[in-house]
C-alpha cells in the first residue's frame, strides 16, 4: 500500500481512505452515525478499517467541536472481522505513526485512529467472505458488513518474457489482464521512471517518475474475464514532451516503466456509480449517497486487488526513437 490509490474510483471510494471525510454534513436531528471505510486487498501486509462518527452540535461552535478528538471518534470502539464463524480483532492505532497521516482540514488530525489487523494474524485468501461487526461501545446496535475477498490480477501483456515496451509511432501498443469474476471496475496506470541530472554534474542525480493514466474507472460490460487496453503508440512520445521540460542543460536516463491495475468490486462500482451519478453541469447541489454499512451507518466495505510489474524495459528501436525522434529528441536521453 506504498502507492496510495489517487486515481478516479479509488480516490472516490477512499476520499482519500485514510484521509476520509472532511465535510460529512447530517442535516437531521441528533443521532449516532458511524461512518466507516475500508477495502480488502488479498496482497496486503496487514489490513486497515477506519471508524469515524459524524455528530450535530447544541449551539457551539462546529468548527471548534471538530478539532475535539471525542466528537470525532468512538472510545471504546470494539472493530472486528469474522470469517467462517472465527472473529478477528482489529488493533486501534495512530496512523499518522504508520505512515497513513490524515490531510489538513476542519477536523483534528491528531491522533488519526485506524484499526489495524496484520496479515500474520489474518491472512486473506481469495474469494474468502469477510463479515465486518463494530461495537460502537456505547450500547447502540452492532454495524455491519460484508465482502467477498477479489482474487489477484494476472497480467498476460506485455508477457513476462518480453524484453519491454514498443511503442512503434505507427502502430497501436497494448496492455492486457485476465480479471477475477468479482472484479467490475478497473484502473489501469504507466509510471515512467528516469534520472534527472544537470550536464555539468553528474553526480547531482534525481530520480523522477511520471504517472500515465490508461484507464480511469473502466466497467466490466460482459462476461469475459479478458481485458485490454491499447494506445497509440505516437502517445508515448507525446506524454513525455508534454511532462518533462525541455531543458538543454539537463541528462536523462530512462530506468524503467511500471505497471499499476487496481481492481474493484461491485460494491465499490455502486459506491463510484452514485457518486458520479449527480455530478454534471445540469445537476443539483444534493448529490446521492451510497452506503453498505448497516443500521444508518454511512461508508463503504469492499475489496480491492492491486497489482504491480515493476522495471519494464523498452524494445531498441524505442529507445531509439526516444532519443532521436522528433517528439523527444530535445529531452536529452
Amino acid at each position: 500500500m506504498k502507492r496510495l490509490l489517487v486515481i478516479s474510483f479509488i480516490a472516490l471510494a477512499l476520499i482519500q481512505f485514510f484521509a476520509c471525510s472532511n465535510d460529512f454534513e447530517v442535516n437531521a436531528p441528533w443521532k449516532d452515525i458511524p461512518v466507516v471505510y475500508g477495502l480488502l486487498d488479498v496482497s496486503d501486509t496487514a489490513h486497515y478499517i477506519k471508524l469515524e462518527k459524524a455528530f450535530l452540535t447544541n449551539g457551539e461552535d462546529a468548527l471548534e467541536i471538530a478539532k475535539l478528538e471525542d466528537s470525532l471518534y468512538y472510545e471504546n470502539a470494539t472493530v472486528q472481522l469474522e470469517r467462517n464463524g472465527q472473529l478477528y480483532t482489529l488493533e486501534r492505532v495512530d496512523g499518522n505513526l504508520w505512515g497513513y497521516p490524515r490531510e489538513e482540514g476542519v477536523f483534528t488530525t491528531s491522533p488519526n485512529w485506524l484499526y489495524r489487523i496484520d496479515s500474520i494474524d489474518l491472512l486473506l485468501n481469495a474469494n474468502d467472505r469477510l463479515k465486518l461487526r463494530i461495537d460502537r461501545g456505547n450500547g447502540q446496535p452492532e454495524v455491519t458488513s460484508s465482502v467477498l475477498a477479489i482474487a489477484p490480477i494476472k497480467l498476460t501483456k506485455p508477457a513476462p518474457n518480453t524484453s519491454g515496451f514498443n511503442f512503434n509511432p505507427q502502430t497501436n501498443t497494448d496492455i492486457a489482464w485476465e480479471a477475477p469474476d468479482s472484479a467490475t471496475i478497473f484502473d489501469a496506470n504507466l509510471y515512467f521512471n528516469y534520472i534527472e541530472y544537470p550536464d555539468t554534474d553528474p553526480s547531482a542525480q534525481e530520480r523522477k517518475t511520471l504517472k500515465w493514466i490508461w484507464a480511469r474507472g473502466l466497467r466490466r460490460d460482459s462476461e469475459s474475464k479478458f481485458f485490454s487496453i491499447e494506445k497509440p503508440g505516437l502517445e508515448f512520445y507525446q506524454f513525455l514532451q508534454n511532462n518533462i521540460p525541455n531543458d538543454p542543460n539537463k541528462k536523462r536516463i530512462f530506468l524503467g516503466i511500471d505497471i499499476e491495475i487496481i481492481a474493484g468490486d461491485k460494491n465499490l462500482e455502486d459506491y463510484v456509480n452514485v457518486a458520479l451519478a449527480n455530478t454534471g453541469i445540469t445537476a443539483s447541489q444534493d448529490v446521492p449517497s451510497f452506503s453498505n454499512i448497516s443500521d444508518g451507518g454511512r461508508g463503504i466495505f469492499g475489496s480491492v486487488s492491486k497489482y504491480f510489474r515493476y522495471n519494464i524495459g523498452l524494445q531498441d528501436r524505442t529507445r531509439d526513437s526516444l532519443k532521436m525522434g522528433y517528439l523527444t529528441k530535445n529531452l536529452n536521453f
